[in-house]
């Protein structure tokens, strides 16, 4: 965690590298979670007004707040990132809080707010509309903040360790869920989804992880649903040569980062169709990555990786079954407020930064065919330009239940 002063420093510097004048922060009411987040606000503070916090690129920072808050607000500025230093400049009515924005922006200004250009990244495209036509209304050129927050997402040594620790949870939770399925495959028995999702939720509970949501255990046309989740009233039983789909997610503690793995194996031996969409799928994976490695992550874009994977898909013939983004920003929340990798959803044209954690998770659903796919790696966006895959890749479906086969051989024919 850094100090407010050092976030303060960090915020003149990225300001000076990108050419400019200022960032200019501001909510109402908590319609911009980011800027109270960058700013260290705590969600309990009684701020009711609008409010703008100005970090110039040189010179003494500004808090323009309403003047019946301005007490309330002198209790929080000294762990704001520039508030011990900050003039407070109160306002009362809504011509006042004009002629204050007046004293800071300048015609041909260029800032940072929380603004994406025709809400292409809407993580963050916090500012109201009328609020940026207010704010250009004086002259001033507004660009976005995205990848100047983005540096405030870095890992640190800790919590990389954090996250790898939570990744080797994520993979023995998951031999468990499918040691349950091939052993009782093996005795002839049945198996259920809710029976694997327990197997599979009971080692992260021995680990002490925590999690906002049990893993998602689909089999056959289960699996086609990407966020399809068991339950008391929908509990499917596995049928010989049907796909099983496992993805799960935990945390060492609510302010560490996520692991998030998906693991793909077939009750008996796959048929063709099915080793024909888990080879397309784990191809576009791989194609993702290879892109990221080999032009390294500090020259590329979000959506760049997304398209490379979605071409490939689409060649194969199942561009239109690929149904979301290909990964998303991991910190401490699963879905990260960082870069996505994302060419579908959104456009994000966010660049990859050092520091950051995204998953890579394309997928395939086929529900008329009872065929769902998806196949998930975590990337660390290392120091120098160097890609880490942090979590066991899968190189080919696990396949469940044969006869004299341990679990542990299934495995590693898998990996």
């Amino acid at each position: 965690m850094t100090t407010s002063s050092t976030r303060f420093e960090t915020m003149r510097r990225l300001l000076t590298q990108a050419e400019l004048d200022g960032w200019l922060l501001y909510d109402f009411r908590g319609g911009n979670p980011l800027a109270a987040a960058l700013l260290g606000i705590p969600p309990d503070a009684h701020l009711t007004r609008r409010y703008f916090f100005w970090v110039p690129r040189a010179g003494q920072p500004t808090l323009l707040a309403n003047g019946i808050e301005t007490g309330n607000w002198r209790a929080l500025l000294g762990a704001i990132p520039g508030g011990e230093t900050a003039r407070i400049r109160a306002y009362s009515g809504h011509l006042d809080l004009q002629a204050a924005l007046g004293e800071i922006l300048k015609p041909g200004q260029r800032i940072a707010m929380e603004y994406s250009p025709s809400a292409a990244v809407p993580f963050v495209s916090r500012v109201d509309g009328g609020t940026l036509e207010q704010v250009r209304g004086f002259g001033v050129e507004v660009v976005t903040s995205g990848d100047l927050l983005q540096q405030f997402l870095r890992l640190s040594s800790d919590e990389l360790d954090a996250h790898r620790e939570a990744a080797a949870c994520l993979l023995a939770a998951k031999d468990a869920g499918f040691r349950l399925v091939h052993e009782r495959l093996q005795r002839g028995e049945t198996v259920d989804e809710l029976s694997v999702q327990g197997a599979v939720m009971g080692v992260i509970a021995e680990w002490g992880m925590v999690t906002d949501h049990s893993a998602i255990v689909g089999f056959g046309a289960h699996a086609a649903d990407p966020h399809y989740s068991p339950s008391a009233a929908q509990n499917a039983r596995l049928l010989p040569g049907q796909c099983v789909l496992i993805d799960l997610w935990a945390q060492k503690r609510p302010d560490l980062p996520f692991a998030d793995i998906t693991w793909m194996g077939c009750a008996g031996e796959p048929d063709e169709g099915l080793l024909e969409v888990w080879s397309a799928v784990r191809d576009a994976r791989d194609a993702a990555v290879d892109l990221i490695t080999t032009q390294g992550y500090e020259t590329l874009q979000g959506w760049q990786a997304d398209r490379t994977a979605r071409d490939l898909l689409t060649e194969r013939g199942y561009g239109e079954a690929f149904l979301h983004r290909l990964g998303h920003n991991i910190y401490f929340t699963g879905h990260g407020p960082g870069v996505n990798l994302d060419d579908f959803e959104t456009h994000d044209t966010r660049r990859l930064l050092e520091g950051l954690l995204c998953s890579v998770e394309p997928g395939v659903y086929l529900p008329e065919r009872g065929i769902g796919v998806r196949s998930e790696v975590n990337l660390y966006f290392a120091p120098g330009g160097r890609l880490e895959v942090t979590t066991t890749p899968q190189r080919q479906l696990l396949v469940l239940g044969r006869p004299g086969v341990t679990y542990a051989d299934a495995l590693a024919a898998a990996i």
